[in-house]
């Protein structure tokens, strides 16, 4: 996948960030994904092992305080957020495409 396709991928079928959507993803898929303020990307993560699991990490206030305390700081709310996913061959491509998506898109709390 180039980095190209997986922007496209991060930007089409968004979908609400709530607990019964990630859910939906499959399971052990590592990848990329995005989290999305309307009409802004916020957040550009990976996952080296599962792409669903970390999503549901991150809507966990108690296990993930810290990115709980910056989407309310841009603003976002659960109900505000939305998620796009690129799925990735390998680590080393999910990291590779991590970084090239964060350096063109350079998202706000990426930039800490």
């Amino acid at each position: 996948m180039t980095p190209f396709e997986a922007k496209y991928q991060l930007e089409r079928d968004l979908r609400p960030f709530r607990r019964a959507e990630v859910r939906r993803l499959p399971a052990d898929r590592c990848g990329l994904y995005a989290l999305w303020l309307p009409g802004e990307c916020l957040y550009v993560g990976m996952s080296a092992t599962c792409v669903r699991r970390r999503l549901l990490d991150h809507l966990s206030s108690e296990e993930n305080p810290e990115l709980r305390r910056e989407l309310e700081l841009f603003g976002g709310e659960p109900t505000r957020i939305e998620f796009g996913t690129a799925w990735a061959s390998d680590e080393g491509e999910a990291r590779a495409l991590e970084s090239a998506v964060i350096e063109d898109w350079r998202p706000r709390a990426n930039r800490r």
